[in-house]
């Protein structure tokens, strides 16, 4: 039996014995978008524009990791809507700035590995950038859109006289509270990732200098702060939709502030 299967059976365990039913259902949420991406790379290598893939492919992501597990309500719609409205600003910000750093592609730093695979995959390394830091952004926004929608829910379904303006405000706030803690969480799981690359480069003796400018180095700070610009916008993005669905098509409600004002 192979060390990643005993950690996934260990993985499993323990999302049933903390969570229950709702563990469970995280679990094969878990595999079935685990299943999806993988689905994604093979539709990308066969020629499909990789930025429309990848843009499916996060709604589909979305859907099924929101839907699933928190069941079909005004506060899983607020949040899928909140995730795409993020996804598609967030390309439309980074884009041209990601062609324009000329991040895309490998470096010097991998000329050895580059020797020993194929020049001809028909493959736009500038898009294969903008998936890169969408994939990567995309479990951080879900969190934090569903914890502010969701927050916001039990705020509206327990007091019948707050005010839409209120409730905005409300959701901001909350979101203000999560912000400092999924920035760090985006940074460390960036560092963590990179941390072998820190290393290899003081082995060399590159100077701090060097460092900042090597396309390799360059490249992760750049999805750093893409993922940062996202987490940011998805605060008063999911505050403002998850207000207006929340108050949609409730007359009675309404009339009753109004007679209250």
């Amino acid at each position: 039996m192979s060390v990643p299967f005993v950690l996934l059976i260990i993985l499993f365990v323990l999302m049933i014995a903390v969570g229950g039913k709702r563990g469970a259902k995280s679990f094969f949420t878990l595999i079935v978008n685990f299943v999806t991406l993988f689905i994604m790379l093979g539709i990308m290598t066969i020629g499909v524009d990789p930025l429309k893939v990848t843009i499916i492919g996060c709604i589909i992501i979305t859907s099924i990791t929101l839907f699933y597990i928190n069941g079909f309500s005004k506060k899983t719609v607020s949040s899928l809507l909140s995730v795409i409205i993020v996804v598609l600003i967030n390309i439309i910000l980074t884009f041209k700035m990601a062609t324009a750093a000329k991040i895309q592609g490998f470096s010097w730093e991998q000329a050895e590995s580059i020797s020993a695979m194929s020049a001809y995959i028909q493959l736009n390394f500038s898009t294969i950038v903008m998936c890169e830091i969408l994939i990567g952004l995309l479990g951080a926004i879900i969190d934090v859109s569903i914890s502010i929608s969701s927050s916001m829910n039990e705020l509206f379904n327990n007091n019948s006289s707050i005010t839409k303006k209120a409730l905005l405000k409300s959701g901001i706030n909350i979101g203000k509270d999560i912000l400092g803690t999924m920035t760090n969480t985006l940074l460390f799981a960036y560092i963590g990732g990179f941390m072998t690359l820190i290393i290899w480069f003081y082995d060399l003796h590159y100077s701090a200098l060097d460092i900042l400018n090597a396309k390799v180095f360059c490249a992760e700070v750049f999805q750093i702060l893409s993922s940062g610009i996202g987490i940011i916008l998805i605060i008063p993005i999911t505050a403002m939709i998850t207000s207006k669905i929340l108050f949609f098509k409730f007359p009675a409600r309404k009339a009753h502030l109004k007679a209250k004002t």
